[in-house]
């Protein structure tokens, strides 16, 4: 399996874009998917796969980061979603946990499956940023 490490790429202009900054719990994982949802619209086309992989990275950040927020930022187009999801970075780096029958790691292989594009950057003052891209589903 592949794991990006890429720096993200630039978006041509997106047609909207915003930004959340939610307390870093585990309760607020089902506000930060409410909060896409409202972003896309239930009917943008990649409104479902962006928001499965945002509780995905968000749990995430709020299990391994030893911050106390997690800040959201999506860019959406007509067919594409980018999101980003920022922690004060932890002492892990993403991996894939080889373990079928364990409780967690299930996150890398659906980012890898659903996500047309994805990878993490730890930046100069230890924040990490995890990203991904996800294209319109389709049939």
């Amino acid at each position: 399996m592949r794991m990006n490490r890429r720096i993200p790429g630039h978006l041509p202009s997106p047609m909207r874009s915003g930004s959340q900054i939610f307390p870093a719990t585990p309760e607020t994982v089902a506000d930060a998917r409410r909060w896409l949802t409202e972003l896309l619209g239930t009917t943008h086309p990649a409104c479902d796969d962006a928001v499965l992989l945002l509780s995905e990275a968000f749990t995430n950040s709020v299990r391994h980061s030893r911050g106390d927020t997690v800040t959201v930022l999506a860019y959406v187009r007509e067919s594409t979603v980018r999101v980003k999801v920022l922690d004060r970075g932890g002492d892990t780096l993403p991996h894939y946990v080889e373990d079928p029958y364990g409780e967690g790691g299930r996150g890398l292989p659906i980012m890898h499956a659903l996500a047309q594009d994805w990878g993490f950057e730890v930046l100069g003052n230890g924040q990490m940023v995890v990203w991904f891209d996800v294209a319109a589903a389709t049939f």
